[in-house]
């Protein structure tokens, strides 16, 4: 397909340009929002602005938005192109303070960065339609606002539309476009390689030097949940790590994922993420909006997740199952660490935990107009506490790498990111996406004090660890292994003594 712009009185051809297959596809379109996701280099850009000039020419009187995130990217990036690539008489006038350009048959095209756009600004105009380049950085409440001023009549419905290009990352766009797309939503995705011809000599030659992770990303343009966002919590290696250790259960037990039994001796920890236990009758559960309540399992002496469960139950029935579970991984020697989550809804599940005879978690909490110091069960998320979880368990990650089987819990870190809304405390999924298995994992595996660095197996007992301080002794005040421990001594992990 070829895209030409003639000059009206002279019929001369002022710019042609060829479409590839996955460029014609999104021209022609008939999604009421249309998406394009490809690698870098495949044309996403250039096409929304070609697609937004004809819409100017074709529908005399229109109103378009363009826009992305910030200024400087609109700046460096859509404006630029859409000067480069416009033939200069179809345009009246430029009016550059207030980034908008006039066409001469009364169409209007204005660029906006998208990141400080207020609501009020968008209530005051009428769209006929929109482009967003590099969506993925768009937040959908700013996308679904944009959806509500697609209103001027002068454009017929069926291009009177949002488009949008994206890189393909783990935001709301991969949830609506592509794992539970909605009705009106169409995607369209290419790769690089699809663009070769109209690129420079050697672009894809140096882009193929990049990591296989890379490519699948940024070149070859594959979306799936292999991927990591570019702002995620947990460094990349590690996650790619957890990757590798995902398994099926052994065994389940009311709907409790197994993955490794019970061990006298070892020291057991259970995190506990609640939630309301809301579930929409007819949706199916993939695609239900709301949390599930989350129990992770974990044993302290292995570093490893030993039993993972979820579902949409309400705190009552969340405390029963715990208290079940609780009871396949301890005996009268050995009780394991409940850490129940209490925010709102947790309020309700530990005074179910309190019914039952377990050993639940307890914080210290100080009441500076009374100065005094009180107990009180379960763990309390704030702005301050979140943090310090969550960077517990990146040390944790650093020095001792513990092991998530549950594949559940391990997609739940890919889409883990640093994020400014409120009420998750800087951290917290990606919109369309949940955390509750995570947050259950790493109060699972919380610990006040020092991590030790390193564990040492012994060959007599392979399932049992010690800590490798407890395998050193003092001679002359000198810090020495044990004479009698080290030839039955196994390293298993690495570890320095400073």
């Amino acid at each position: 397909m070829k895209i030409t712009f003639k000059d009206v009185d002279n019929g001369n051809i002022l710019n042609k340009w060829e479409l590839n297959p996955s460029q014609e596809r999104f021209w022609k379109s008939k999604g009421d929002i249309v998406l394009f996701s490809g690698g870098f280099g495949c044309g996403k850009s250039l096409t929304l602005v070609l697609k937004a000039i004809t819409l100017a020419i074709k529908y005399p009187g229109n109103f378009i938005l363009m826009g992305r995130k910030t200024y400087p990217e609109l700046r460096d990036s859509l404006i630029k192109q859409f000067f480069i690539n416009c033939p200069e008489h179809l345009i009246q006038e430029y009016l550059k303070a207030e980034t908008r350009v006039i066409f001469k048959n009364g169409s209007e095209i204005v660029f906006r960065h998208l990141d400080t756009m207020a609501e009020s600004e968008l209530r005051s105009i009428n769209l006929g339609c929109a482009f967003i380049d590099q969506a993925e950085d768009i937040s959908q409440d700013v996308v679904l606002a944009i959806i509500g001023r697609l209103r001027l009549d002068k454009v017929p419905k069926k291009d009177r539309k949002i488009f949008m290009s994206s890189n393909p990352k783990l935001t709301w766009l991969y949830n609506d476009f592509k794992e539970h797309p909605k009705e009106g939503y169409d995607l369209i995705e290419a790769s690089t390689m699809e663009n070769s011809k109209f690129l420079p000599d050697g672009y894809i030659e140096n882009m193929m030097k990049y990591p296989e992770s890379w490519k699948r990303q940024y070149v070859y343009g594959i979306w799936d949940k292999s991927l990591l966002s570019d702002n995620i919590v947990f460094a990349r290696e590690y996650i790619e790590k957890l990757m590798e250790y995902g398994k099926d259960p052994i065994k389940t037990i009311e709907e409790l994922e197994i993955y490794k039994e019970f061990i006298p001796g070892h020291r057991y920890q259970m995190g506990i993420d609640s939630a309301e236990g809301r579930y929409e009758v007819g949706v199916a559960d993939e695609k239900q909006k709301s949390d599930e309540s989350a129990i992770s399992i974990v044993d302290l002496t292995t570093e490893e997740e030993v039993a993972a469960f979820s579902a949409r139950i309400p705190p009552d029935i969340l405390g029963e199952k715990a208290a079940y579970f609780a009871k396949l991984y301890e005996n009268e020697a050995n009780r394991i660490l409940i850490i129940p989550e209490m925010n709102s809804i947790g309020v309700a599940l530990i005074n179910k935990l309190k019914e039952f005879d377990l050993r639940l978690y307890r914080r210290t909490e100080e009441d500076k107009i009374m100065k005094v110091v009180t107990e009180k069960i379960g763990w309390r998320t704030t702005s301050v506490t979140k943090p310090l979880l969550i960077t517990r368990f990146q040390e944790r990650l650093r020095l001792t790498m513990p092991k998530i089987y549950s594949r559940k819990t391990i997609e739940q870190f890919k889409s883990f990111i640093f994020t400014d809304a409120a009420h998750q405390s800087g951290m917290g999924a990606e919109r369309g996406f949940h955390d509750d298995r995570l947050i259950a994992v790493l109060l699972a595996f919380w610990q006040p004090g020092k991590i030790q660095p390193g564990q040492v197996i012994s060959p007599m007992k392979r399932d049992e660890c010690t800590p490798v301080n407890s395998m050193l002794e003092i001679h002359g005040g000198k810090l020495r292994f044990s004479k009698t421990l080290i030839p039955q001594l196994q390293i298993e992990k690495r570890w320095t003594i400073n």
